[in-house]
């Protein structure tokens, strides 16, 4: 005797099946969007993770750093770290539930400086000796060359309070007065008008002399010979006589002398070059389409070594 969909539909044991398996299907939806819902609520935390997130803070990629960090810490520290760890991860994954970080160029951009930091952090892993920052130090010596410097006095008369023809007069008879006593360098402020910047500059650089009293004096100034008041030097403030004790000409430091600033260079640029091969080979994996309209700008795509 065959079975018909008609005679089956009238069966009860058949609506039995049907509602029950109904009833069995959307309790397992149910528990599995729960399932989802609670591991989307779950914070899984483990000391791993927590020196993760102490080498983001502090921006040191360095696993030794943070591991010591940690240790270091006292409870209460380490209580308050955690905190802070829950805290962000919370809000971040709210926030990403919002959808918030879609079309945000702010967001974006934090994204990319944040991948920069961990590319930069490898360079933590660096090895240098004494004789890499050597080399360095003789491949660039030029770049560590100090500015020429220079120590002197100077009397001013100012042109705002004295007329043309009194303030040469005035200028030159305190020369010779000068000269004539030898008045040495710290006698000085006995003598002229008070100057809007410094009296004494003690070992600066023609830059910053020039900034004072102008460019026409600084060319003078340095060529002056020691121990000798010499002047009168105009300025857009007035008339200068001035003594010079120290004349520093310009000179490559000794390696010792500039070794910290050797030793920051060497790293940043070779943290240059490890970020720029890394992200090369992040570019590398993937495969540029580009509109036949920008060929024309941009054949290929480079990124200088």
């Amino acid at each position: 005797m065959g079975w018909s969909w008609r005679r089956l539909s009238r069966e009860p044991l058949i609506h039995f099946l049907l509602i029950a398996s109904a009833l069995f299907g959307g309790a397992e939806m149910v528990r599995l969007k729960g399932d989802s819902l609670d591991q989307a609520h779950t914070l899984t935390l483990s000391e791993d993770l927590i020196l993760e997130y102490i080498q983001y803070k502090k921006k040191t990629f360095n696993l030794g750093f943070a591991g010591a960090y940690w240790r270091g810490l006292s409870p209460a520290e380490k209580s308050s770290l955690i905190d802070d760890y829950i805290r962000e991860e919370v809000l971040f994954r709210e926030a990403i539930k919002l959808g918030l970080e879609k079309n945000d160029q702010i967001i974006r951009r934090r994204l990319i400086q944040k991948l920069d930091y961990v590319t930069r952090g490898f360079a933590d892993d660096i090895d240098v000796s004494l004789e890499d920052l050597k080399t360095y130090f003789q491949q660039h010596q030029e770049s560590y060359r100090l500015e020429p410097s220079i120590t002197f006095t100077h009397v001013f008369f100012d042109a705002r309070k004295h007329s043309s023809e009194r303030i040469n007069v005035l200028a030159l008879q305190t020369l010779q007065h000068l000269s004539e006593k030898s008045e040495a360098f710290e006698k000085s402020s006995g003598y002229g008008d008070r100057f809007p910047f410094h009296r004494n500059y003690v070992e600066r650089t023609p830059q910053l002399v020039a900034s004072h009293l102008g460019g026409a004096i600084v060319e003078k100034v340095f060529k002056l010979p020691l121990n000798t008041w010499s002047g009168p030097f105009e300025s857009p403030y007035g008339l200068h006589l001035v003594l010079v004790v120290k004349n520093i000409a310009s000179r490559l430091p000794a390696f010792h002398d500039a070794a910290p600033m050797i030793l920051e260079d060497y790293r940043r640029e070779n943290m240059d070059r490890l970020s720029r091969k890394r992200l090369q080979e992040l570019m590398a994996r993937y495969q540029i389409e580009m509109d036949v309209s920008l060929l024309s700008v941009s054949p290929s795509l480079t990124y200088a070594k």
